[in-house]
């Protein structure tokens, strides 16, 4: 029997994928999708913040548009920072047209500089984030929205983070590219997501909804309490009936987030579990908002770099798709990072977001905010730090040495997309078939 963790879309695509063989699904939650969620409140559908797809992968491309046949709609990205009092188009290496001419010249010249530099012989996984910004970008990116931008995000300095990670979210440009870009000259799109689907109605929930009629049932609203992994028990709360159960299993599918999953097996290594504790990952207040008044911009989402403003994001899902939202009103997502031990009650949020939006000037004083709502993203985004790079190799070898595979971006402790969720969830279907699990006698 192979027990599976979590129903989002790693798990789900698990069970997708192992069609035939004996397993069992359990999700703490009363719907499927984990942070792939959307919800409705007063005619407005808002995701648990924003969610595009975008694929590498030919395969993942397949089965999603196979699953979600007729009800993608593809965008060409309008995405924006807004610094300096002005927009420029994203990604900011290639597009500092338009900022004050010596921002631009800071940019180009610090750009340049990095050309002549020899290559870091540091290993990424040592080498920071701030130090790749710098001999990657330069000084001046890394001075007007880098490391602002960043710092913002992630709620740390940027020397504490490894660079490990970056290489296919912030690509480095070319000399040409960066040139083109200061003089105001787009001869080709640039970044991983220049353009994205999202689906026509009813938000990005119906991704992971997709995979539930090829899979064998989600039993809802179950915690996993304990694992022993000696034995291979797990066992399991009901929060509705308030019961517990135990499920013997030969192998199990984790998507929960790594320092949870440790916690719970009552057998693990103490020295393992110790530095799953130790691993670190930033908040995000998902401050959703309807505004009784069409068009408050017409771009996708925007970045914040600047500290004046209290979000690092902004996005607007009735440019995703008009059925998001009420006739003659706007929606938004408003994004702000936070350490995962502070708090602030919604009403201070809300003000702020508000206050930050019109300092923009994408909010007038007069607007009318007709739908308030926040969510707090406890697990949101994990930090590679060197800790990361040392303990979690040893950490998820363990677990799989005792029967347990720890998958998704909480279970890796990884940035992974939503194509690499499904992608990894298929990999570890694909090798469980092979391995041939079969039911494990009580």
């Amino acid at each position: 029997m192979i027990v599976i963790v979590g129903a989002g879309l790693a798990g789900l695509s698990t069970a997708y994928h192992l069609s035939g063989m004996p397993y069992r699904l359990y999700e703490r939650e009363q719907e499927v999708g984990g942070l792939c969620r959307s919800y409705r409140k007063d005619g407005f559908t808002f995701d648990y913040t924003g969610h595009l797809l975008h694929f590498r992968q030919p395969a993942i491309k397949e089965l999603v548009e196979r699953l979600l046949a007729g009800q993608l709609q593809k965008h060409s990205r309008k995405s924006f920072i807004y610094s300096h009092r002005t927009y420029t188009e994203y990604p900011f290496q290639v597009n500092t047209h338009g900022l004050p001419p010596e921002v631009v010249r800071e940019c180009l010249m610090g750009f340049i500089a990095t050309l002549t530099r020899q290559p870091s012989s540091i290993e990424p996984k040592e080498r920071s984030f701030k130090q790749w910004i710098l001999d990657n970008l330069g000084e001046g990116m890394a001075k007007h929205f880098m490391v602002p931008f960043n710092e913002k995000l992630w709620q740390v300095s940027l020397d504490e983070l490894t660079s490990d990670w970056v290489s296919w979210l912030v690509p480095k440009p070319e000399l040409k590219d960066v040139i083109n870009g200061a003089l105001g000259i787009k001869d080709k799109a640039f970044g991983y997501n220049p353009s994205f689907l999202y689906p026509a109605a009813n938000g990005i929930r119906v991704l992971p909804e997709s995979f539930l009629p090829g899979i064998d049932g989600v039993k809802n609203g179950v915690e996993l309490v304990e694992v022993d992994t000696k034995r291979r028990r797990a066992l399991f709360h009901d929060r509705q009936r308030g019961e517990s159960r135990e499920e013997h299993y030969e192998s199990l599918v984790s998507t929960i987030p790594v320092p949870e999953l440790t916690r719970r097996c009552l057998d693990f290594p103490a020295h393992l579990k110790e530095a799953a504790q130790g691993l670190r990952w930033v908040s995000v207040y998902n401050v959703n908002l309807g505004v009784s008044r069409e068009q408050v911009s017409d771009k996708h989402w925007l970045y914040f770099p600047e500290p004046e403003y209290p979000f690092y994001r902004v996005g607007f899902p009735m440019n995703f798709s008009p059925s998001l939202g009420r006739a003659g009103c706007s929606s938004m997502y408003v994004e702000m990072s936070h350490r995962p031990s502070e708090r602030q009650t919604p009403e201070q949020l809300i003000a702020r977001a508000r206050a930050g939006m019109e300092q923009a000037g994408i909010l007038r004083p007069d607007d009318e905010i007709v739908v308030a709502d926040v969510k707090d993203l406890h697990y949101a985004y994990v930090y590679f730090d060197r800790h990361r790079a040392r303990a979690l190799p040893a950490i998820l070898d363990e677990l799989e040495r005792r029967g347990i595979y720890s998958i998704g971006r909480y279970g890796r402790w990884e940035h992974t997309s939503m194509e690499d969720a499904i992608g990894q969830g298929r990999q570890l279907a694909e090798r469980l078939r092979a391995q041939g699990v079969q039911s494990v006698p009580a």
